[in-house]
């Protein structure tokens, strides 16, 4: 009995591995150029990131706010935090998919520039995957309602599967800045207001 269950997860895992691999070829955008990164980015507030993270602004709300209104404001910020993480994972992901058609290129300075594009938007990626799973699960289980437990501390989000969330999207931003430089592309201001 138990191998015939052993034997249908695997083949559902299969199964689903499949369908991802299948739905990420045909709805994957085509060979995504320099011309279409800018145009497909997200703008990160990154002064508001910084500032949802900061301990010492979350310890001073703590401090001067009652216990039901700072577990509602943190519930507030955690959504906020939550839409500026998928906006980085975005970014990263369009950052990856142009890093990659720029690493089919001859000129060794742009397949440089390529590979340490893609490896700052992976950092990223990795970032918010992890990030994610944590703000999803505070809201899952709510442990801002639940009085026995203290609310969630958003500032514990700086770090994530050992990469500082704004150092490793600073690093995102300075790299692709760099290889829009090197492919001395036109629209390298509209690029740096959109990240």
């Amino acid at each position: 009995m138990m191998v015939i269950i052993l034997w249908n997860v695997i083949i559902a895992a299969g199964l689903v591995s499949w369908a991802l691999v299948a739905y990420r070829i045909w709805f994957s955008f085509p060979d995504r150029t320099a011309d279409d990164v800018v145009d497909f980015l997200l703008p990160v507030d990154v002064e508001t990131a910084e500032s949802l993270l900061d301990p010492a602004a979350e310890s001073s709300l703590r401090f001067h706010l009652t216990r039901d209104e700072f577990r509602l404001l943190q519930r507030k910020r955690m959504h906020l935090y939550l839409a500026l993480v998928r906006k980085m994972a975005h970014n990263a992901a369009v950052l990856i998919d142009w890093a990659n058609r720029e690493a089919e290129a001859a000129d060794p300075r742009t397949l440089h520039k390529a590979h340490e594009l893609q490896s700052a938007a992976a950092e990223v990626r990795l970032y918010a995957l992890a990030a994610l799973m944590k703000l999803r699960f505070w809201q899952l289980v709510r442990l801002g309602s639940w009085s026995v437990l203290p609310a969630p501390r958003l500032c514990e989000l700086r770090e994530a599967a050992g990469v500082n969330a704004m150092e490793s999207y600073g690093r995102l931003k300075t790299t692709a800045s760099f290889l829009f430089q090197v492919r001395s592309h036109r629209r390298f201001e509209e690029l740096l207001q959109s990240l």
